[in-house]
């Protein structure tokens, strides 16, 4: 990052046992370090090497905590409020930006854009399970009250935003949807852009698609849409997705 003092994108990197895709993410980031990016990784009281590791690379980030958390919600949150870029992002262990695509992010963000919001696509590489496509686009409108329509790694929020709206972290899975869903029906802008910006490592918890993923979905959604046609029809939708997954 440079020495100025508020950095335009701050990326926040949750990680648990996960050196070596943390190793392959910072790895990938360090061309950009020099173009107002601030890197931030929250270490979650790793039981690998992750801590030594990190204590003796400081120059791989801007920031680093190594605190025990509550799930990765909590260390996202705690992440934000470590954070000083006018923008922030949050990238898994393993994930890479793409090298275009996040050239096109810093250049869009340097524009001064008027917004709460920003969405882009992201790559899904492989192994990926049935019915992920490989590419995720973002879509900003009624459909996110179906499906999370956005992919958490193509997601950059304005820093008011995100701060005054932290993930509700009793949601382990979901938190991200529940916040996209509380922004959509607030009102709250978002642009969407096609470019891709992010490859994102397989596996992920929103992408075991267990009973109790849909029990949380359910629950979530009764906490946005507590009408009893919406809380029908969540019902019905979410049985037939999770119906439709022990099929593929």
């Amino acid at each position: 990052m440079t020495n100025e003092t508020t950095p335009l994108l701050s990326i926040i990197i949750p990680s648990y046992n996960q050196l070596e895709g943390l190793k392959e993410t910072l790895k990938a980031f360090a061309k950009f370090r020099a173009k107002h990016i601030e890197l931030i990784v929250m270490d979650g009281q790793s039981s690998d090497d992750s801590p030594n590791w990190m204590r003796e690379n400081k120059a791989s980030m801007d920031c680093f905590k190594i605190e025990s958390d509550k799930g990765i919600y909590d260390a996202m949150n705690k992440g934000v409020a470590l954070s000083k870029g006018k923008w922030i992002m949050f990238f898994g262990t393993g994930d890479l930006p793409t090298e275009d695509g996040f050239e096109y992010l810093i250049r869009t963000l340097e524009k001064g854009l008027v917004a709460d919001i920003l969405a882009f696509g992201v790559h899904l590489l492989p192994p990926r399970e049935s019915g992920v496509p490989e590419f995720y686009q973002p879509v900003w409108n009624s459909a996110l009250k179906w499906r999370n329509t956005l992919h958490h790694q193509g997601v950059i929020y304005s820093s008011d935003l995100i701060r005054n709206t932290p993930y509700d972290i009793k949601f382990k899975v979901l938190a991200d949807y529940h916040l996209h869903l509380i922004l959509w029906k607030r009102g709250v802008t978002c642009r969407c852009f096609d470019t891709v910006i992010a490859e994102v490592a397989p596996g992920g918890v929103s992408r075991t698609f267990t009973h109790s993923l849909y029990r949380e979905e359910r629950a979530m959604k009764r906490t946005i849409f507590p009408s009893m046609p919406d809380q029908i029809a969540q019902h019905a939708f979410t049985r037939l997705k999770w119906l439709k997954k022990q099929l593929s």
